[in-house]
């Protein structure tokens, strides 16, 4: 298996960005909420922010294995013995990990850039990699 590189990663994340806000910014304008003149309330930002992002990680790394930007990257996310994600993987790994992961000032995030097999701290929870698509299988 070729591990994905910390960088490759990024850009993906920066891709997935470019879908989600978006579509939070089209949930608050739905329910006539405007960020630009009043901030919004925890309850908003969970329902419009958190909620689309955990359920676009989990849904597409469930069911492909891959979000949008991991897809447009070449990436996809694989347990370390080569097998696809369960729902219950994706979603520890999406959630429960990533939100571990951005806590501490992303350290979790940071830690793929050192760690051997280049998982962040995510991947470790789910026991997970990124891997470049093709070359998934020893």
């Amino acid at each position: 298996m070729v591990v994905a590189s910390p960088w490759r990663r990024l850009v993906a994340s920066l891709v997935d960005g470019l879908i989600l806000v978006p579509i939070s910014l089209l949930l608050m304008a739905l329910a006539e909420v405007n960020p630009l003149t009043t901030p919004t309330t925890p309850l908003q930002d969970l329902l419009f922010n958190w909620v689309p992002s955990w359920a676009y990680y989990v849904t597409f790394t469930a069911l492909y294995g891959a979000t949008p930007g991991k897809m447009a990257l070449g990436l996809r996310v694989v347990r370390t013995d080569g097998q696809p994600l369960d729902w219950l993987t994706a979603f520890m790994r999406e959630v429960v990990g990533k939100t571990l992961s951005t806590l501490p000032l992303l350290l979790g995030y940071l830690w793929a850039f050192f760690h051997p097999r280049r998982q962040a701290w995510h991947d470790l929870i789910a026991d997970t990699l990124v891997v470049r698509v093709g070359q998934e299988k020893p």
